[in-house]
Order: structure tokens, then C-alpha cells, then sequence
């Protein structure tokens, strides 16, 4: 796990579904694309919001690890909006340890320049403000429940 934030509080911008393994069924993806729509909430301008991908060729086993070989598997990518909160936490964090000027003479010292420091916490505010829109200002926080009025 990269960044622990709850999916089912935000809304979905996209989702992308990378099948792999060869006998994989485009029915079977419509199926399971059909049974997640009714359970994940998009945003109102983007109501389909699904990228499917398909590849024949099976899993490659990764040796050294734990993984179990499996003819099929599928990888979900996603963006949600309650990503907002890890990057609110983030920001937080940078703060208080900028303000006690934590760290910095470890990337001054190795040729970063402090203002650069600046630009990324000001490249995070954007970015925080970015999602903050997105989920406000999308039918004030409802959304578009996907299958709702859906044509295609």
C-alpha cells in the first residue's frame, strides 16, 4: 500500500482495468464492469469513466518472490478524490518540519536550491486545491452514480 486513503468516500475520475492472462472474455469484463457501476460513484462529467485493457499473454511469474503463478490477473488504476486528505496530511507534515527547517540542509547540500523547496509545497497547495474543486464543485459532493441516465 502507497497512500492509505478510503475510495468509497470520494468520487471516481477514472478507472482504468488492465486484464491479462489468455482466456480472458470480453463478456465476462462487461459483466464485471456492469456489477462495479453500480457500486462506484463518478463524477458528473465523466459518467462512464472506464478504460478497459485486455492482454492475451498469461502473468509472468516474478521469481525471488511470494507471488502465485496464475493463468489470469487484473490490475485496477484509478483516481478518486479522496486522495485530497492524504495530500492535505502530506502538506501538513511538510509544514511543521519546513518550519523547523528539517532536512533542508540535506538537499541543499546536495544541490538543491531552497526555493525549490518553496515551489514544491506551492506545486501541492495547487494540487490540493485542484481535487477540492473537483469534489465540491461536482453537484455539491454527489456526483454521477454510474448506470444513472447513462447513454451510450
Amino acid at each position: 500500500q502507497m497512500v492509505k486513503c478510503d475510495p468509497r468516500v470520494g468520487q471516481y475520475i477514472a478507472c482504468c482495468l488492465l486484464y491479462r492472462g489468455h482466456d480472458i472474455d470480453p463478456r465476462s469484463v462487461n459483466t464485471a464492469i456492469n456489477s462495479l457501476r453500480q457500486s462506484i460513484n463518478f463524477v458528473s462529467w465523466c459518467p462512464t469513466g472506464f478504460k478497459i485493457g485486455i492482454n492475451k499473454q498469461p502473468p509472468k511469474e516474478v521469481p525471488g518472490t511470494d507471488l502465485g503463478i496464475g493463468k489470469n490477473a487484473v490490475c485496477l488504476l484509478s483516481n478518486n478524490t479522496a486522495i485530497a486528505d492524504a495530500w492535505k496530511s502530506l502538506s501538513h507534515k511538510f509544514d511543521l518540519m519546513y518550519k523547523q527547517r528539517a532536512f533542508v540542509h540535506w538537499y541543499v547540500g546536495e544541490g538543491m536550491e531552497e526555493g525549490e523547496l518553496n515551489e514544491a509545497r506551492e506545486n501541492l497547495a495547487v494540487l490540493e486545491n485542484d481535487y477540492a474543486e473537483v469534489s465540491e464543485g461536482d453537484d455539491n459532493g454527489q456526483g454521477h452514480q454510474s448506470g444513472e441516465d447513462d447513454e451510450y
